[in-house]
């Protein structure tokens, strides 16, 4: 099997098909649809969810949001690597912090509908979680849909680090994002719009997916083999001498 760098909109509909039960097609769906991490679905409670307006409150709690130099006091970002002020080492200074935040995304009637058929009529408690799970039950869901629908061991590959792995939440939060990027094109509005939707504090965090977008990568090769013409015959003169 070729590897790929996220799935396909083949290879989820195949994971769907492929779920035994309400649950785990809830999570596919989720995931697939929101592009969200995983962390974020499990953080989930009812009282989030607005079922007449189709949108969802998003949590995010993010851990080691800055480092402070043991010399001097000078806080900095999480990947500092020198002080600013006294240029003290800081690679092995462990991140500190905690910033809590949150973002309301809409979703779609087919996954408002999901939820209910999850709930089957019941009335959960408002403070109780969406999906009550742990992240390796959750990472466990998505390794076997995945091999169900044939997508068996390290089909995931890093462009960056050329490194393998399994398919996992994340994939679907990367496929999310290269599809989007490749629609919004050099549209900044498309851009941000993505940025505010994953939860991404800095934008070039979310520009960092267009090193995914293998079909733009296509597209500008092809322009650019074609303008050369290196194997194009040559044009020769056939009008007549005046």
């Amino acid at each position: 099997m070729p590897l790929k760098t996220t799935p396909s909109a083949d290879d989820i509909r195949n994971m769907y098909k492929a779920a035994a039960c309400v649950r785990d097609r809830l999570v596919l769906m989720f995931y697939a649809e929101t592009g969200t991490r995983c962390s974020e679905l499990l953080k989930i409670k009812f009282k989030d969810i607005d079922f007449e307006r189709h949108t969802i409150m998003i949590p995010h709690l993010k851990r080691g949001t800055h480092k402070t130099c043991p010399a001097c006091g000078r806080r900095g970002g999480r990947s500092t690597q020198f002080c600013s002020k006294c240029g003290k080492d800081l690679r092995q200074v462990d991140p500190e912090g905690i910033a809590e935040r949150t973002r309301i995304i809409e979703v779609s009637q087919d996954l408002i509908d999901l939820i209910r058929l999850f709930l089957e009529g019941s009335v959960p408690d408002p403070e109780s979680f969406l999906i009550d799970r742990s992240r390796q039950d959750i990472y466990h869901i998505i390794r076997v849909l995945a091999e169900k629908a044939g997508l068996k061991g390290k089909v995931i590959i890093n462009p960056e680090t050329g490194k393998s792995h399994f398919l996992h939440p994340h994939c679907f939060r990367d496929a999310l994002a290269v599809d989007w990027l490749e629609d919004a094109g050099d549209n900044i509005n498309k851009q941000k719009a993505l940025q505010m939707h994953l939860g991404h504090n800095r934008f070039d965090t979310t520009l960092r997916y267009n090193k995914l977008t293998q079909s733009a990568i296509n597209k500008t090769r092809e322009e650019v083999r074609d303008k050369r013409g290196l194997w194009d015959e040559p044009k020769t003169d056939t009008s007549s001498d005046k």
